[in-house]
């Protein structure tokens, strides 16, 4: 079977259309996503302030649901930032506590600051019932002994039939895809699985089970192959649904549609 433009809903499960590089045609950004089938975009922060301006344009269009965390880059800010974070999300307003995790590609703040602020903030997620959305870079193992600890411990806090976060903008290998997969998270896919080379992020995309599978953008970072070295928008997450259906030999509409089921399962909204 070959690609075809899907016709089925579809849902960017990570962007950061709140960035800067939008301030200038966000309107005109959104509607391509809208016309282009999106039914949905999970707008994620990377602080406070930046969760915030998540919330204002979640606030402005029921289409889009915000997300509220302290990236590892910012881990540093955590002690200034945590009584903040925690006062948002007690508000009932964001669909997950992220983005999170550890990065060791740029160590923006020290390692052990990383931890910190991860360990404390997939606590602020399961004491508020929220999923969680997780940054792992250059930290596979490391990031994966964190969270199977702290999955071990709080279990299926959201339901037997609910997953307990995800893999944002997932870059390991199938077999470490699998083991998240048991820990009760989901896979999510970034434009990056269509550049020729990327034969690892292909075989996840061809081996993670579909009921396991999301796919994103990371707006404005990481654009598909036709738009490469150009700024990714929502819209552009459709060449993403069209790779990952090439890859496992489907349409584009049962990528498109299982995606979208996945993330309205995980956010707690309905398509």
């Amino acid at each position: 079977m070959t690609a075809s433009p899907p016709r089925a809903p579809i849902v960017d499960a990570h962007s950061h259309t709140w960035s800067r590089e939008f301030h200038g045609d966000y309107d005109a950004t959104m509607q391509r996503a809208w016309d282009g089938g999106l039914v949905a975009v999970i707008e994620v922060g990377g602080d406070v302030p930046t969760s915030e301006q998540a919330l204002e344009v979640a606030q402005r269009d029921p289409r889009i649901h915000a997300v509220a965390g302290i990236h590892p880059h910012e881990a540093k800010q955590l002690s200034k930032q945590v009584a903040r974070l925690r006062e948002l999300l007690a508000g009932g307003e964001f669909v997950a506590v992220g983005e999170i995790g550890l990065d060791f590609y740029r160590n923006l703040s020290p390692p052990d600051e990383q931890y910190e602020a991860l360990r404390v903030q997939l606590e602020i997620a399961s004491d508020a019932r929220l999923p969680v959305v997780i940054h792992s870079r250059e930290a596979d193992e490391e990031c994966f002994e964190e969270l199977r600890a702290w999955a071990e411990r709080v279990g299926r806090y959201l339901g037997r039939d609910r997953e307990i976060g995800m893999m944002h903008c997932y870059a390991g290998d199938t077999e470490l895809a699998l083991r998240y997969i048991d820990l009760g998270l989901l896979i999510s896919i970034p434009g990056p699985v269509t550049y020729p080379r990327n034969e690892r992020g292909q075989d996840v995309a061809r081996q993670v089970p579909l009921d396991r599978l999301l796919v994103e953008t990371d707006s404005p970072s990481l654009t598909p192959q036709s738009h490469r070295g150009k700024r990714n928008e929502p819209v552009y997450v459709i060449e993403t649904i069209e790779k990952v259906a090439q890859l496992r030999g489907c349409t584009s509409d049962e990528i498109a549609q299982a995606t979208a089921t996945n993330a309205a399962r995980l956010f707690g909204f309905e398509l």
